[in-house]
């Protein structure tokens, strides 16, 4: 009898072991497209100029290379971006820039500045552009001498309903075009060096953070000013995007809420946020503000770091509308910034929201799991990285 036990107790233990391996390493799954509620074609001139050079681009390219590049909407290959460098034989999905002639690039930049305000282009092309000698110099020969992909969702020639990602070492647009709606959320946005070409690529980011920070009074700073460790809490997910689904309501009531500010400062708050939201054409930026506008008094902004302008800084600008990051990854000369939409509009309403996060997730989110790539990247954010404890 006692043996009968035994060999059940061992035979239950080992499917239980095989189940939790099974949910520890599986990668999460979406499904291959969600096509519900395609738009009708814009009429809407500015829609309509961007569905051109769209479809520019998409008849510059060989049908090897539309077909490399075309996914439907809603497909899983739309939460596979990271800001981590390509190495030189990975395939990120898309086409990369390096198989893209002068002229297909040059379509390419035409698309990203009818998107994008003369500030966003700026910043893109000069971060695309970027000869990424730091990486070079890390591993010579490794890393991809192009580090940038293009990827195509939808069919602005026959749907109202289409976008595209642009993914690679320090950018990761993703852009929507729904009928007359535009999104370009999530959008990171960084740089190593700070500077390119003589242009402090965010400066503004940066500068009008110390703004509004010194015009906060002393009870103020001692709201926004948070203990922790720096470091983005919502960014990439690698293969697919564990923040999809995320939770923000842990950050309800953390730092400094508008309406404890005057209105000097909620002046400072909105000049940070259009900061980031005026990266969009203006036309569009200016329907977004008017839902983060609605939401104003309900902003968190939270500070990390040192308070002079020669500190590695981090901040948080967390608004019903909008989610705003900014960190000094290493030093003032590495930066990223996340923007993305907390009420639902990541990917616009193709998105698949693929559930709660897998144990792998759970499990790389442990401090004592981590592996740890500082010279480019940040982690995976878990529920003990909250802005008001103590990390070690």
């Amino acid at each position: 009898m006692l043996h009968k036990i035994l060999i059940t107790f061992i035979a239950l233990a080992a499917s239980i072991i095989a189940a939790l391996t099974l949910n520890i390493f599986d990668t999460p799954t979406v499904e291959a497209e969600k096509t519900e509620g395609i738009a009708e074609i814009s009429t809407n001139p500015s829609i309509v100029n961007l569905a051109t050079v769209m479809k520019s681009f998409r008849a510059s390219l060989s049908d090897k290379l539309l077909d490399a590049a075309s996914f439907p909407l809603g497909h899983k290959e739309s939460y596979s971006w990271t800001n981590l460098p390509p190495s030189m034989d990975e395939d990120r999905g898309g086409i990369r820039f390096g198989e893209l002639s002068i002229d297909q690039l040059t379509r390419l930049y035409e698309v990203l500045s009818a998107f994008l305000s003369d500030d966003g282009y700026t910043k893109v092309s000069l971060i695309t552009k970027d000869a990424e000698t730091d990486l070079s110099n890390i591993t010579p020969g490794f890393w991809a001498s192009n580090p940038y992909y293009i990827a195509l969702f939808g069919n602005p020639e026959t749907d109202g309903s289409w976008g595209f990602q642009l993914d690679g070492h320090h950018l990761a647009l993703n852009f929507l075009v729904h009928g007359d709606a535009i999104f370009i959320v999530p959008a990171l946005i960084g740089t190593a060096p700070a500077t390119i070409d003589g242009t402090v690529v965010l400066e503004n980011e940066r500068g009008k953070a110390f703004v509004l920070l010194n015009s906060l009074n002393e009870s103020q700073k001692k709201k926004a000013i948070q203990k922790g460790r720096r470091g983005l809490q919502v960014g990439a997910g690698r293969s697919t995007d564990p923040f999809l689904n995320y939770d923000y309501s842990k950050f309800v009531g953390v730092g400094l809420k508008a309406s404890e500010m005057n209105d000097t400062q909620k002046e400072n708050l909105r000049n940070l946020i259009k900061t980031y939201v005026y990266n969009l054409e203006t036309e569009f930026a200016d329907i977004w503000m008017v839902d983060i506008d609605a939401g104003l008094d309900d902003t968190y902004f939270v500070w990390m770091g040192g308070t002079t302008p020669n500190d590695p800084i981090y901040y948080r600008v967390f608004n019903p509308a909008v989610w705003i990051e900014f960190n000094n990854e290493s030093g003032l000369d590495h930066i990223h910034t996340i923007t993305r939409s907390p009420n639902g509009n990541d990917y616009g309403i193709f998105a698949l929201n693929h559930g709660p996060r897998t144990h792998l997730e759970r499990y790389a989110s442990a401090h004592h799991h981590k592996v740890v790539l500082e010279l480019f990247d940040y982690h995976i954010a878990g529920p003990q990285d909250a802005d008001n404890t103590e990390t070690p």
